[in-house]
């Protein structure tokens, strides 16, 4: 395992465990982080604060609520000054747990030196669309 690599693996055993100041400590000070699909389901933040403050309010995709979760399975790979993870996971919520949604998502980690400078999240945002359809009213974000 590359450096690299094993620094993505830590960003996201902190960012899973909660552990913020840790994930700030990962970016570079002009970050981006970009998550495919217009706001509020997708957007750009720049700056680590911005980028923690994102993931801490769930501004992206469908945002917080009593969500169900289930890891099916990644993929990491390297390729220059990047790591890609692909993703497949489940999340539901909890007042509606038979509507489950299956979404893959590929994210693209670029590094400069031993920090992530830029990142995409190219979730399955039609699948987020479609879900907050069918659960508006379920999701304080939209509500």
């Amino acid at each position: 395992m590359t450096d690299r690599l094993a620094i993505a693996k830590r960003y996201e055993a902190a960012l899973f465990a909660g552990r913020m100041d840790e994930v700030k400590s990962y970016f570079t000070d002009d970050a981006t982080y970009w998550v495919m699909g217009a706001p509020p389901l997708g957007g750009e933040w720049h700056g680590p604060a911005a980028i923690v403050r994102a993931f801490s309010n769930r501004e992206f995709g469908l945002g917080k609520a009593d969500w169900g979760y289930e890891d099916v399975w990644r993929e990491w790979y390297e390729a220059d000054e990047r790591v890609i993870v692909e993703i497949r996971e489940r999340s539901w919520l909890k007042s509606s747990p038979a509507d489950v949604m299956d979404v893959r998502t590929c994210a693209v980690l670029r590094f400069r030196g031993d920090r992530i400078c830029d990142m995409r999240d190219y979730t399955d945002a039609g699948r987020y669309a479609s879900f907050l359809a069918a659960h508006r009213s379920e999701l304080p974000k939209f509500s």
